[in-house]
């Protein structure tokens, strides 16, 4: 991926795309508001960073449907008491090697998966490998495979989802989409890292794109029949939308149609609950969570100097990586990358440039919450004054 001015630029894989207006805004005055705003709802400075980037990480690569547009919604809520940003993350149930940890039922996900990973990692330490589950949704899943990268770890998680896939031969959105991310420390290298659910496209890109009256990708959605389709408003529940909620109507194709890619779903859907002493995915919906229903995510850390000396497993993951990038391309191919490189590359390239593209109504979501924390005088000062073409 070349260096580039395009603040449009994506990551390879994501089809869909905001049919907004862009505004190129300044990535440090992002960050003020938004800290702002979660610590006035509760955060600490620490956690209000942590949560931030994850949501903010995805905004700079592109992908807007996974970036700040819920932000503002969520310092909101957390202002009104329905969400803790400063949640009490309790151990359940524990074993040198594994834990059960719960946040309560207004937690934020996020906090309680990273206080699992850091739970796992500390375990993993000990005894060469920590798994830990958490009543909580994992989301995205790439910061807390970073977290178990940062302490020199490999890490896995795999999350529970709300309903999106029919099991082979069947039509009916039963199971999640199998989300799960593996993150293997390099030495020289970006750390290869893998943050996938296993369909051909994520929900929310299609729920993005029926809200824009776009088309799906052929082989990325199925109707309520189970037939192929490419209208993305096939897959929505309309009626639910309309009140704030995502539901599926239709299903997502499983990787390639495939009846080994269901095998996976399946399994990510049925561990993620049972271990997680969570619900199945038919009893949750997007976004919502509680006593009777609730998310799982399964986080582990794995430390390779359990195997060899860390010092040589960079090397050897440094010299795989090597030989399958020098290997001969294809015509009109000017780089063979791994997994994550390329979204790392850009995110080093957009936080360089100190700005990037945001929808015009994610933009003016940030505009009203600076004032709504008092940041409404200060605007200019931090660089946030106005709209410039992205």
């Amino acid at each position: 991926m070349p260096e580039s001015p395009d603040l449009r630029q994506r990551t390879s894989g994501q089809w869909w795309d905001s049919t907004e207006e862009f505004v190129t805004v300044s990535l440090e005055a992002v960050r003020h508001i938004c800290l702002a705003g979660l610590q006035q709802g509760g955060a600490t400075p620490e956690d209000a960073a942590y949560i931030l980037d994850v949501n903010l990480d995805k905004a700079i690569q592109g992908d807007h449907a996974r970036g700040l547009g819920r932000l503002p919604g969520t310092v909101r809520a957390a202002k009104r008491g329905d969400i803790d940003l400063h949640p009490n993350v309790e151990v359940v149930r524990e074993t040198p090697a594994t834990a059960l940890v719960d946040g309560g039922p207004r937690a934020l996900p996020t906090l309680v998966c990273r206080s699992a990973m850091d739970l796992a990692v500390e375990k993993a330490g000990r005894n060469g490998i920590g798994w830990v589950s958490a009543r909580a949704s994992g989301g995205i899943l790439t910061p807390y495979v970073n977290q178990a990268i940062a302490a020199g770890m490999i890490g896995m998680v795999m999350v529970q989802s709300f309903p999106t896939v029919a099991p082979t031969g069947g039509r009916e959105p039963l199971l999640g989409n199998g989300p799960i991310a593996f993150g293997i420390p390099a030495g020289r290298h970006d750390p290869v890292v893998v943050d996938m659910s296993m369909t051909q496209s994520s929900a929310s890109g299609v729920f993005q794109a029926a809200g824009q009256g776009q088309q799906a990708p052929e082989g990325a959605v199925l109707d309520e029949q189970g037939e192929p389709t490419t209208d993305a408003a096939a897959f929505v529940d309309a009626a639910a939308m309309q009140r704030g909620v995502m539901v599926a109507k239709g299903t997502l194709a499983p990787l390639g149609g495939s009846h080994k890619a269901y095998a996976m779903i399946f399994v990510i859907s049925l561990l993620s609950a049972v271990l997680a002493d969570a619900s199945p995915p038919w009893e949750l919906s997007y976004g919502r969570s509680g006593a009777d229903s609730r998310y799982g995510t399964l986080l582990m850390a794995l430390d390779p100097a359990a195997f060899l000396p860390a010092e040589e497993f960079l090397g050897r993951v440094d010299a795989y990586i090597e030989r399958v990038k020098s290997s001969p391309t294809k015509a009109g191919v000017a780089e063979i990358m791994y997994p994550g490189e390329g979204s790392q590359r850009l995110k080093r390239q957009r936080k360089a440039a100190g700005r990037f593209a945001l929808p015009a109504s994610h933009y003016h979501g940030l505009v009203e919450l600076a004032k709504e924390v008092g940041m409404e005088g200060r605007l200019s000062r931090i660089g946030f004054s106005g709209p410039r073409g992205g």
